[in-house]
């Protein structure tokens, strides 16, 4: 399927979901769906709750090649807000795969409304000659996960005024609500927030995968898992000393994070995330 059709086919799915009706949809026989890396019924879930109004697609990757879309944005599931990241798999003009990644609330990162409004760069064709190899897409999106374990923004290729958006709510370079942890975190570009060690907290990010490619608007797309062991209360920050940390991270968590990074020029220029907290190790639900 060229983008166009996979272009079609999610607007379908969303208008399906939100109709709750999977029969309007080609699926495969063997279609398979996660909700939040739980393996569904396609029917169950968000397909039973969605509710019409507010869908929105506020960035869409696509990858012809490998029959591959997915587009972060809000919905709603009755009646209230939501984030999602969904993404379709289709194979013989039938949808083999559906993932969702679903945030239905939180306490300081969520904005449905601004999930709503599209993010006209993620959208921008990058001309043949100054497209990079998928190869690089997927080690500059790697280097930004090495970067937090080893709490070393240098390693990170990414462009000083990047923006970091998470369920809606921008967290660098945001000197509004910078001073939630005790110091200016959310106030400072990606690279210097990172190299804090504020979040020393993050024992590994792991089942990192990568769904899809789209190397015509410079985008790469990946799912992993940020475990937070729960055993660490305060950490060491540079130039700051001892900061507490906030109750979440002080429990045994999981973050499920499905993260898409816009990359310009070899360098991270921007990157949204749909995120929320579950039992500490769970798996991605995919290999």
């Amino acid at each position: 399927m060229n983008r166009d059709e996979l272009t079609a086919l999610l607007d379908r799915a969303l208008d399906a979901l939100a109709a709750r009706d999977p029969r309007r949809l080609p699926l495969a026989a063997t279609a398979r769906y996660t909700e939040n890396a739980q393996p569904l019924a396609v029917g169950k879930g968000l397909w039973a709750t969605a509710t019409p109004g507010g869908n929105a697609k506020r960035i869409v990757a696509i990858e012809p090649e490998a029959g591959q879309i997915a587009c972060f944005g809000a919905m709603r599931e009755n009646g209230n807000p939501i984030v999602l990241m969904l993404r379709l798999k289709a194979a013989g003009g039938a949808i083999a795969e559906i993932e969702t990644v679903i945030c239905r609330g939180h306490e300081r990162i969520f904005d449905a409304a601004a999930m709503a409004e599209p993010r006209a760069a993620f959208f921008e064709t990058v001309p043949p000659a100054q497209r990079s190899p998928r190869a690089a897409l997927i080690a500059a999106g790697n280097a930004y996960f090495d970067g937090i374990e080893r709490s070393d923004g240098a390693i990170i290729p990414v462009t000083e005024d990047c923006a970091r958006i998470e369920n809606g709510t921008q967290t660098t370079r945001n000197t509004a609500v910078g001073g939630r942890p005790g110091f200016p975190l959310w106030g400072m570009p990606v690279a210097a927030q990172i190299t804090t060690g504020y979040y020393a907290y993050i024992e590994a990010i792991r089942d990192r995968r990568v769904p899809l490619v789209d190397a015509e608007r410079g985008l790469v797309l990946m799912v992993v898992c940020f475990d937070h062991p729960g055993d660490v209360k305060s950490v060491t920050v540079k130039g700051q000393g001892a900061i507490e940390l906030p109750a979440f991270t002080q429990k045994p968590s999981t973050a499920l994070i499905a993260e898409i990074f816009q990359v310009r020029d070899g360098k991270i220029a921007g990157i949204e995330a749909v995120l929320d907290f579950f039992p500490y190790g769970m798996r991605t639900g995919w290999k």
